[in-house]
């Protein structure tokens, strides 16, 4: 079981990513961004967790 302060690392990091595909979206309708971009959201655990057992 993960403690309290490895929970809330991992919250941190998955709101970190949210945030950064939200704006990577937001750029992209914008037209700020030109190309292809695949959303991650949803998926925010998977790499949190991925990670953190390396």
């Amino acid at each position: 079981m993960l403690d309290k302060t490895a929970l809330m690392e991992m919250m941190r990091r998955m709101l970190r990513i949210r945030h950064f595909e939200e704006a990577v979206i937001s750029l992209v309708e914008r037209g700020e961004i030109v190309g292809a971009a695949h959303s991650y959201i949803g998926e925010e655990a998977v790499a949190v967790g991925a990670c953190m057992a390396l």
